[in-house]
Protein backbone atom coordinates (compact mmCIF):
# COMPACT_ATOMS: atom_id res chain seq x y z
CA UNK A 1 0.00 0.00 0.00
CA UNK A 2 1.59 3.55 -1.00
CA UNK A 3 1.99 6.19 2.01
CA UNK A 4 0.31 9.20 1.01
CA UNK A 5 2.38 12.34 0.41
CA UNK A 6 3.41 14.58 3.00
CA UNK A 7 1.17 17.62 3.53
CA UNK A 8 2.15 21.31 2.29
CA UNK A 9 3.48 22.48 5.96
CA UNK A 10 5.24 18.83 6.54
CA UNK A 11 7.08 19.09 3.11
CA UNK A 12 8.62 23.00 4.30
CA UNK A 13 9.45 21.63 7.98
CA UNK A 14 11.46 18.86 6.25
CA UNK A 15 13.08 21.40 3.93
CA UNK A 16 13.79 23.52 6.48
CA UNK A 17 15.06 21.12 8.71
CA UNK A 18 17.24 19.88 6.07
CA UNK A 19 18.36 23.06 4.61
CA UNK A 20 18.97 24.19 8.29
CA UNK A 21 22.12 21.33 8.90
CA UNK A 22 23.03 22.22 5.30
CA UNK A 23 23.53 25.68 6.22
CA UNK A 24 24.71 24.95 9.17
CA UNK A 25 27.86 22.92 8.23
CA UNK A 26 28.45 25.67 5.26
CA UNK A 27 28.55 28.76 8.40
CA UNK A 28 31.07 26.15 10.52
CA UNK A 29 33.82 25.69 7.73
CA UNK A 30 33.17 29.34 6.54
CA UNK A 31 31.97 28.58 3.25
CA UNK A 32 28.86 31.27 4.11
CA UNK A 33 27.89 33.65 6.15
CA UNK A 34 25.55 33.91 8.90
CA UNK A 35 23.43 36.24 7.52
CA UNK A 36 23.46 34.90 4.46
CA UNK A 37 22.31 31.62 5.53
CA UNK A 38 19.79 33.71 7.84
CA UNK A 39 17.81 35.05 4.43
CA UNK A 40 17.88 31.79 2.94
CA UNK A 41 16.46 29.91 5.91
CA UNK A 42 13.74 32.58 6.03
CA UNK A 43 12.73 32.82 2.67
CA UNK A 44 12.42 28.35 2.59
CA UNK A 45 8.83 29.45 4.29
CA UNK A 46 8.03 33.10 4.48
CA UNK A 47 6.04 34.34 6.68
CA UNK A 48 6.04 31.33 8.92
CA UNK A 49 7.49 31.29 12.10
CA UNK A 50 5.41 28.68 13.42
CA UNK A 51 7.10 25.90 10.96
CA UNK A 52 10.46 27.87 12.51
CA UNK A 53 9.55 26.71 16.02
CA UNK A 54 8.85 23.08 15.17
CA UNK A 55 11.81 22.54 13.50
CA UNK A 56 13.71 24.16 16.48
CA UNK A 57 11.73 22.07 18.80
CA UNK A 58 12.41 18.69 16.99
CA UNK A 59 16.13 19.44 17.01
CA UNK A 60 15.86 20.54 20.32
CA UNK A 61 14.19 16.97 21.47
CA UNK A 62 16.99 15.27 20.14
CA UNK A 63 20.36 14.26 22.64
CA UNK A 64 22.61 16.18 22.32
CA UNK A 65 25.41 13.32 22.78
CA UNK A 66 23.98 12.49 18.98
CA UNK A 67 24.42 14.81 17.30
CA UNK A 68 27.92 15.62 16.50
CA UNK A 69 27.63 17.52 12.78
CA UNK A 70 26.10 19.53 12.03
CA UNK A 71 26.80 21.65 14.69
CA UNK A 72 23.79 22.19 17.16
CA UNK A 73 24.40 25.47 18.23
CA UNK A 74 25.25 27.14 14.96
CA UNK A 75 21.34 25.44 13.93
CA UNK A 76 19.65 26.49 16.69
CA UNK A 77 21.41 29.98 16.19
CA UNK A 78 20.13 30.47 12.71
CA UNK A 79 16.72 28.89 13.35
CA UNK A 80 16.47 31.41 15.69
CA UNK A 81 17.25 34.41 13.84
CA UNK A 82 15.48 32.83 11.30
CA UNK A 83 12.27 33.27 13.47
CA UNK A 84 12.65 36.41 13.95
CA UNK A 85 12.89 37.48 10.35
CA UNK A 86 9.61 35.06 9.49
CA UNK A 87 8.27 36.82 12.58
CA UNK A 88 8.64 40.20 10.90
CA UNK A 89 10.59 41.72 14.21
CA UNK A 90 14.06 41.64 11.73
CA UNK A 91 14.85 42.51 8.54
CA UNK A 92 16.99 41.17 5.68
CA UNK A 93 19.13 43.58 3.66
CA UNK A 94 20.35 43.64 0.03
CA UNK A 95 22.69 45.90 -1.62
CA UNK A 96 21.70 49.49 -2.73
CA UNK A 97 19.07 50.08 0.46
CA UNK A 98 17.20 47.33 -0.40
CA UNK A 99 15.64 45.38 2.41
CA UNK A 100 12.99 42.94 2.86
CA UNK A 101 10.52 42.69 5.46
CA UNK A 102 8.05 39.47 6.42
CA UNK A 103 4.70 40.73 6.98
CA UNK A 104 1.34 39.32 8.18
CA UNK A 105 -2.10 41.22 8.24
CA UNK A 106 -5.65 40.97 7.97
CA UNK A 107 -7.33 42.85 5.28
CA UNK A 108 -10.39 44.40 5.24
CA UNK A 109 -12.24 41.48 4.42
CA UNK A 110 -10.77 39.23 7.09
CA UNK A 111 -8.36 37.51 4.62
CA UNK A 112 -4.85 36.87 6.49
CA UNK A 113 -2.10 38.39 3.81
CA UNK A 114 1.53 36.87 4.03
CA UNK A 115 4.05 39.18 1.84
CA UNK A 116 7.47 39.83 1.73
CA UNK A 117 7.75 44.28 1.69
CA UNK A 118 10.13 45.54 -0.21
CA UNK A 119 11.92 48.66 0.06
CA UNK A 120 14.69 51.02 -1.48
CA UNK A 121 15.94 53.35 1.31
CA UNK A 122 12.87 53.26 3.12
CA UNK A 123 10.44 54.10 0.25
CA UNK A 124 7.98 50.90 -0.54
CA UNK A 125 8.83 49.21 -3.66
CA UNK A 126 6.47 46.20 -3.09
CA UNK A 127 4.53 43.55 -1.44
CA UNK A 128 5.24 40.32 -3.09
CA UNK A 129 3.53 36.86 -2.04
CA UNK A 130 6.31 34.41 -3.03
CA UNK A 131 10.05 34.15 -3.40
CA UNK A 132 9.74 33.90 -7.18
CA UNK A 133 8.24 37.12 -7.34
CA UNK A 134 9.98 39.17 -4.87
CA UNK A 135 13.30 37.71 -7.35
CA UNK A 136 11.58 39.27 -10.35
CA UNK A 137 13.31 42.65 -8.32
CA UNK A 138 15.82 41.99 -6.13
CA UNK A 139 18.30 39.03 -6.37
CA UNK A 140 17.70 36.87 -3.32
CA UNK A 141 20.89 35.45 -3.05
CA UNK A 142 22.73 38.87 -2.28
CA UNK A 143 19.80 39.28 0.92
CA UNK A 144 21.75 38.57 3.67
CA UNK A 145 20.12 39.05 8.22
CA UNK A 146 20.11 42.71 8.51
CA UNK A 147 22.76 43.78 11.15
CA UNK A 148 24.58 40.44 10.11
CA UNK A 149 27.56 40.90 8.64
CA UNK A 150 30.59 38.62 8.57
CA UNK A 151 32.65 40.90 10.26
CA UNK A 152 30.26 41.94 13.43
CA UNK A 153 28.70 38.66 14.18
CA UNK A 154 30.71 38.86 17.38
CA UNK A 155 30.14 42.30 18.07
CA UNK A 156 25.84 41.64 17.29
CA UNK A 157 25.80 38.73 19.73
CA UNK A 158 28.67 40.61 22.20
CA UNK A 159 25.83 43.13 22.09
CA UNK A 160 22.70 41.46 22.42
CA UNK A 161 24.20 39.89 25.34
CA UNK A 162 24.68 42.70 26.73
CA UNK A 163 21.40 44.07 25.75
CA UNK A 164 19.59 41.11 28.03
CA UNK A 165 21.80 42.29 31.09
CA UNK A 166 20.37 45.56 30.86
CA UNK A 167 16.70 44.48 30.43
CA UNK A 168 16.79 42.26 33.79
Amino acid sequence: MPSRPLSADRTLEVRLHTRAGTLASAVARGVTTRGQAVAALSLIAPCRPELTERVLARIGSIPPAEVEWPPRSVQVALLDSSFRVTQGTARLSGPDGMTVQHVTYTDKLGYTRRVLRLARHGVLVGDYRTVEDLGRHVDVDTLCEAGSEAGSEAGSEAGSEADGRDGR
